[in-house]
């Protein structure tokens, strides 16, 4: 086969999604000695090109504007797709053949279900193309059965069109030694090695606003022990935390931004942690709770959307707009050795199911299966 890629995303932020679409794409490479792929950028990006039947095809030219238009030429020019793949939720490229498959990627329903918790220019984009997108589709890849569903709930996408697709855990997320893990972040970013952490964009949909208010019960109730460390970038109407914090009258010494952590940094600071936490509203799937728990670190998070799926048993899931619960849960997993150590154990031998390769071999059937739905449609 002939996979074209909107790799677009690839010039991005280093979010989440990023990741997804990065380690996806890496690992196709490994699994996938047979098929040639070409990645369609306006801008250039940087990911290892390891073989020559991968290439990258630029169209800096082109006006922000008219990016969807940038596969015209190519196609003008002699290629010969298969196959082309959306990596993100959105339209397809003006010009495609109908003999070409068309393959897009789904990661959540935000759009549908939390529009308020999305940028203006954002919620106009995807309600202008996603659902057409969504449509022109031969095959869908959901990240997860719960993304799954709001597809067919939500949007009235056919069930059998629709693959579920896990996320994958880089290999670099193994667990380190606790301790030397948490000197190693004490260090770096001058906290306590006495830490619990979460990880995700400083936006609202992170629900970052109910951890802070737990952190403040926990430390009127004297049951602090740790400091709240959060990782991630700067989102979108994210004003709202830092004040929140101090309504609260809470300091650095309770709750730290720590802002973007590097990949390489990512598996100590979890290592270290003496709990993971994610009260997040809403995920498409949660890379982070797989990758806490890759590292052994017990989780409390929301048992809302995706996360009771990715976890199982292995965290302990609370609601997610009840601040009261979550301290109860820090302090329960914070205060007993035996329960923090279940989690820990659990966590690890639920993250073992969750791989690059398995997401890059079922993503290569999906094309597969997609050049015949498209054939037999025709």
């Amino acid at each position: 086969m002939r996979v074209g890629i909107d790799a677009i995303r690839l010039c991005g932020e280093p979010t989440g999604l990023y990741r997804a679409i990065y380690n996806t794409l890496r690992a196709l490479q490994i699994v996938d000695r047979t098929n040639d792929y070409a990645l369609y950028s306006k801008y250039d990006f940087d990911f290892p090109l390891e073989n020559s039947r991968w290439r990258k095809c630029l169209h800096p030219k082109i006006p922000f504007f008219l990016g969807r238009l940038y596969l015209q030429e190519e196609l003008n020019g002699g290629d010969d797709l298969d196959v082309f793949w959306v990596t993100r939720t959105y339209a397809f490229p003006l010009g495609l053949p109908s003999n070409v498959a068309k393959v897009m990627t789904v990661y959540d329903l935000v759009w549908r279900l939390y529009p308020d918790t999305m940028t203006f220019a954002n919620r106009v984009v995807y309600n202008a193309f996603a659902k057409r997108g969504i449509r022109q589709a031969d095959k869908i890849i959901a990240i997860s059965e719960s993304t799954r569903q709001g597809l067919m709930d939500l949007v009235g996408t056919p069930g059998d069109k629709i693959d579920v697709v896990p996320l994958g855990v880089d290999s670099s997320f193994v667990p380190h030694d606790r301790a030397q893990s948490a000197r190693l972040i004490a260090g770096k970013y001058s906290v306590s090695p006495d830490y619990i952490c979460t990880v995700g964009t400083v936006e609202p949909r992170k629900n970052m606003s109910t951890l802070v208010e737990a952190i403040r019960i926990l430390r009127d109730r004297r049951q602090l022990r740790h400091q709240l460390l959060i990782a991630g970038m700067p989102g979108w109407k994210n004003s709202g935390i830092y004040s929140h914090v101090e309504r609260c009258g809470l300091t650095e010494r309770e709750v730290k931004f720590l802002g973007f952590v590097p990949d390489e940094v990512l598996p100590f600071l979890y290592s270290g942690a003496a709990l993971f936490v994610f009260p997040s509203l809403y995920e498409g799937f949660g890379l982070p709770l797989a990758e806490a728990m890759a590292c052994a670190v017990p989780v409390v998070a929301s048992n809302s959307s995706s996360i009771p799926e990715v976890v199982g048993d292995a965290a302990i899931l609370v609601a997610a707009a009840r601040p009261e619960e979550f301290a109860e849960a820090i302090a329960r997993v914070t205060g007993d050795p035996v329960l923090s150590q279940a989690l820990s154990e659990n966590g690890l031998k639920r993250a073992r199911q969750f791989t690059w390769e398995a997401t890059a071999l079922k993503v290569l059937q999906i094309f597969k299966e997609s050049v015949h739905a498209n054939a037999a449609a025709r």
